[in-house]
């Protein structure tokens, strides 16, 4: 290589390194998510009842013991199912004629 060859080379891998920003992991991660936030339209979320979300839990068990899932993916949406019937039931709760009267 001739020392003009070695030259250019040099510039180009200078110009290389300044085109080229260095990242810290902040910065990464900072970039990335705002190019993600650019992908995204906001969407408005929609309201799943307690009885939707257990019907939906019950068939998702129902799919996975039909699949041989390991034991410990069924017991997890088992917890799931039951963990959200408690919540319907904790929110169908009759009211007490107290809770409508300030203490």
């Amino acid at each position: 290589m001739s020392n003009t060859e070695a030259l250019q080379w040099a510039a180009e891998a200078d110009d290389s390194l300044t085109r080229n920003e260095i990242l810290t992991d902040d910065k990464i991660i900072r970039k990335i998510t705002a190019e993600d936030d650019d992908d995204v339209t906001p969407v408005n979320p929609v309201k799943i009842s307690h009885s939707e979300a257990v019907a939906a839990l019950n068939t998702s068990l129902q799919c996975a013991e039909d699949q041989n899932f390991e034991a410990h993916e069924i017991m997890l949406l088992s917890r799931l199912r039951d963990r959200t019937f408690e919540l319907k039931i904790g929110t169908a709760a009759q009211k007490k004629i107290t809770d409508f009267f300030g203490h």
